[in-house]
């Protein structure tokens, strides 16, 4: 995977990102930013239908798999490493 390192930008809803699985495989897969700092709605935070998110660079996703995908929940932002995505984390996909 080619490394990246150009400053972080900011989230945007709507936004594909690289996700990269906190158990198992560990495997990356593409997502779309579910939700934001900007965009969350406080009333589903303090209802308890939503989590908070930690700050501007935590996301909610909706990570894509084979067979359908899960929601993940106040993901933070890592850059590319050596190694790949640091597990748990979102970073943008490199640029071609």
């Amino acid at each position: 995977m080619p490394i990246w390192t150009a400053p972080p930008r900011k989230p945007g809803l709507g936004r594909i990102v690289h996700y990269r699985g906190r158990v198992g495989r560990l495997a990356v897969r593409a997502a779309v930013v579910t939700a934001t700092l900007d965009s969350l709605i406080p009333d589903g935070v303090v209802a308890g239908d939503v989590p908070a998110l930690d700050d501007a660079m935590h996301v909610h996703l909706w990570v894509f798999t084979p067979g359908g995908g899960f929601s993940e929940f106040n993901v933070p932002y890592s850059p590319p490493r050596p190694g790949g995505i640091t597990p748990g984390c979102w970073c943008w996909p490199p640029r071609d």
